[in-house]
């Protein structure tokens, strides 16, 4: 029995370090290290379980080629030099008839480590294959964030514990911050107070002494008219945005269209409750924001932070310890990713195509050269992709090539023609920066990789040898490529390099008061003054929201049977008297569905939600799941992903 110290590579703002305990080639333990004080000795259910997965023997070992029908799962195992002899076969055919841009690769956040995240990029520049635009997550909070704060960072998650009145927004603590909840407790301890705003009472309203529910899409018009009143009460630090923003005479101008008697119907809010709120921001020593990102995945989702970003801006929170906002970019750019990204290698007219838009891609639509071949590795479109049903279509196609690097038979590896097998986090080496707080690690592989498993950076070396291109690496192993990124690092210290490069977690300190990294070293509330304008909606009466899961991470842990017993069967939350005005209750089965398809579940009733709302918690395997009612329609900064920007009609089953 021996322990090694690992890190967790799913796409959650914890970037938890890990030990890990082996027998053999065999992970036995997941735990938490308590040399990381936010990690703090333990992690959540989804990594407990992990071994279960890791161990399976349901996992790929083996190179698998299609021998039914595009979708049937039948597949028979062949070798690595068949696998990779025929894709770079079928590719070059392609090229030959169509060019380059015929492949598309699609990947996101199956797993955050640099390496192996990012590697496939410098390939597929240099092979020029179309490139993918990866905004399927909070682009668009991130891109309202850089309008007002430029490249500012936010507070830590242990800033919070000073702040007097918390404001939880769109945040979803147990689901994604699990750890920021004992700072939340420690905070209520001294004395502050915490306030959950959100479409539904989400299982953050544990932690918090009021809830405040709002309908969808309509957070930036309560950014709004909080600052309208907090101006007309002169509850503003003029002293403050006169010396640290830009712009705010001219918003204050177009404010008063947002006071809260006619801010009610957008909302659904009663004016006392939107007054009583920022006169409760307003008067707070330090207030803080723990700003989620289901919000902003809206058609208005970047305005929308915008609104909300100019909050502390209005009080000066920015200059008390504890004030200000968490969640939104805690982690600067620590390491240099361009050895791994190579974007030298990349040319600027090559075809784009949107992540959120693979559906209408697939099937011809909206691309310049169409796409005759798919390579899917760390993700799985199939489930988490917007316009479910015109991915299904696409990857049906028998005149479109699929690859797939998976662990598992996920919904999209079932329409692959070639599947190749993929390591967990403890069988490879990699380098990570959790996006949650400025921390980093190198973890090296735990165990080997079992059977013929290969990590992303193996095979696209494999695939470049095949395909006669220059190594985009020049020879350099995982292990190599760490080191270098960390030697060159610009702001490590030498010890904290030597530390990292150990194998230890190292935790930054994190600046009060925080520098505001715009251009001119202002907030900027113009260029073009924040407003609010209604999100897309649609003509079914119902708005749907997509919500994160407690016990899985989008279709990630959909292998771990454990995991899938705590979190139950796929339902969808209503309002009460919604619910009872179609005759359903708790348990009826309900179809929700729009022009795009229609989706068939348990309704749920055991939670507040505001009225005409559905919310549907997780991403669930098979067809006919949440993502079969959303469009694949982009946010209005950053070309995100709308998800939460849906409308269905709702019937019983």
């Amino acid at each position: 029995m021996s322990t090694c110290r690992s890190a967790c590579p799913y796409d959650c703002p914890e970037g938890c370090s890990l030990l890990v305990e082996t027998e053999g080639n065999a992970v036995t333990s997941i735990t938490g290290d308590p040399a990381n004080p936010y990690t703090d000795g333990w992690v959540c259910a989804k990594l407990r379980n992990l071994p279960e997965a890791i161990n399976s023997p349901h996992r790929i070992l083996t190179p698998l080629r299609r021998t039914g029908a595009k979708g049937s799962g039948e597949f028979a195992p062949i070798s690595w030099e068949e696998a990779i002899g025929e894709i770079t076969s079928r590719w070059k055919d392609l090229m030959a008839q169509y060019g380059a841009e015929t492949i598309l690769p699609y990947s996101y956040a199956g797993t955050m480590g640099i390496v192996h995240r990012n590697c496939g990029e410098g390939f597929f520049h240099a092979l020029g294959a179309s490139r993918l635009k990866r905004t399927l997550c909070s682009s668009a909070k991130s891109a309202g964030w850089q309008k007002v704060m430029g490249d500012s960072c936010d507070l830590s998650p242990w800033d919070v514990a000073h702040s007097d009145l918390i404001l939880l927004w769109s945040a979803n603590i147990p689901a994604t911050r699990a750890h920021l909840a004992p700072i939340l407790r420690k905070a209520k301890e001294n004395g502050a107070k915490i306030i959950l705003i959100d479409v539904y009472e989400n299982p953050s309203a544990e932690l918090a002494d009021q809830t405040i529910l709002i309908q969808p899409g309509t957070d930036g018009a309560l950014a709004l008219s909080m600052l309208q009143v907090l101006d007309q009460e002169g509850l503003t630090d003029e002293a403050w945005l006169s010396q640290h923003a830009a712009g705010w005479d001219e918003l204050r101008t177009t404010l008063e269209v947002w006071d809260p008697e006619e801010t009610q119907c957008v909302v659904g809010l009663a004016p006392d409750v939107i007054r009583e709120l920022a006169r409760a921001y307003g008067k707070a020593k330090a207030p803080c924001i723990v700003l989620g990102s289901g919000f902003s995945r809206s058609g208005n989702g970047g305005e929308a932070t915008r609104a909300i970003a100019a909050l502390p801006a209005a009080v000066g929170a920015w200059a008390k310890r504890g004030g200000g906002t968490y969640g939104v970019c805690s982690s600067p750019a620590l390491i240099d990713k361009s050895p791994i990204k190579r974007p030298d290698l990349a040319d600027p007219h090559t075809q784009e195509v949107n992540i959120n838009q693979l559906g209408p891609v697939l099937e011809g639509r909206g691309v310049k050269t169409p796409i005759h071949s798919l390579y899917v590795y760390h993700a799985n479109p199939a489930s988490v992709t917007s316009h479910q049903n015109a991915i299904l279509r696409g990857l049906a196609r028998e005149d479109l090539f699929t690859v797939v690097h998976e662990r598992y038979m996920t919904d999209t590896a079932l329409y692959a023609d070639i599947i190749l097998p993929a390591p967990y986090m403890v069988e490879q080496t990699d380098l990570y920066t959790p996006y949650g707080y400025r921390q980093i690690q190198y973890a090296p592989a735990a165990v080997p990789a079992p059977g013929q498993v290969k990590s992303n950076f193996e095979v696209f070396a494999l695939l470049a040898a095949a395909m006669g291109m220059e190594d985009p690496f020049q020879g350099s192993t995982p292990e190599d490529l760490c080191r270098r990124m960390v030697e060159d690092s610009a702001v490590l210290t030498r010890a904290e390099k030597d530390k990292v490069l150990a194998g230890e977690p190292v935790v930054l300190d994190t600046p009060f008061p925080l520098p505001i990294e715009t251009e001119d070293g202002r907030v900027h509330l113009d260029e073009p003054i924040i407003t609010w304008f209604p999100p897309y909606g649609g003509r079914e009466p119902f708005h749907l929201v997509c919500a994160p899961a407690v016990h899985t991470l989008n279709s990630s842990f959909n292998e771990c049977g454990a995991l899938q017993d705590l979190r139950g069967e796929m339902t969808a939350r209503m309002n009460r008297e919604d619910a009872a005005r179609l005759g359903l209750a708790q348990g009826d089965k309900a179809v929700f569905y729009n022009d795009l398809g229609e989706m068939t579940c348990t309704v749920a009733l055991d939670r507040a939600v505001a009225p005409m709302t559905v919310v549907a918690e997780g991403v669930y395997p098979g067809k006919n799941t949440v993502n079969c009612l959303t469009h694949p329609r982009l946010s209005d900064r950053g070309d995100a992903t709308t998800m939460n920007d849906n409308t269905v009609w709702v019937r019983k089953a």
